[in-house]
């Protein structure tokens, strides 16, 4: 069999970024993602003292692996003190957020299955700063996202 016949949405082999999502101290390099694949994979920075504010994402199971820096991530209940070769599981559900700490960028490795989460990450990337929350809010909806709270406090 050729390989196109065993791939035929063309996503087997070597990633290399196909977009770029910036935002709220976040650079996202789009490694895969788009309605034919399975899966999400960013290789994400973020700037100290920035990250995600504590939300749910519905539909997407993530792992997140640390190649860079120092983080404090809140999964669920938890909050953790992360950093170079930690990986972080975050099931579709809980509650979770990340900030870098320390004067160092931190850099990580998203995969979200299913895929979905990079044209979350474009769509915010999309909006004008400074954000309007109405228009956030939009986004949220329509990609499944509960925003529950502030960033993790370091």
């Amino acid at each position: 069999m050729s390989s196109s016949t065993n791939d035929p949405a063309g996503l087997a082999g070597k990633l290399a970024a196909t977009s770029r999502a910036r935002f709220s101290g976040i650079d996202a390099k789009i490694l895969l993602g788009g309605e034919k694949a399975t899966s999400t994979v960013m290789a994400m920075s973020v700037a100290p003292g920035m990250g995600s504010p504590a939300h749910i994402s519905h539909d997407e199971s993530k792992i997140f692996h640390v190649t860079a820096g120092d983080l404090v991530f809140l999964v669920g209940e938890e909050k953790m003190n992360v950093t170079v070769g930690d990986t972080i599981h975050v099931p579709k559900g809980f509650v979770h957020s990340f900030v870098t700490v320390g004067s160092e960028d931190a850099a990580m490795l998203l995969v979200a299955t299913p895929s979905g989460h990079d044209r979350f990450f474009t769509a915010l990337a999309d909006l004008e700063v400074p954000h309007d929350q109405d228009e956030v809010a939009q986004v949220c909806s329509t990609y499944n996202q509960t925003i529950v709270g502030p960033p993790v406090a370091p």
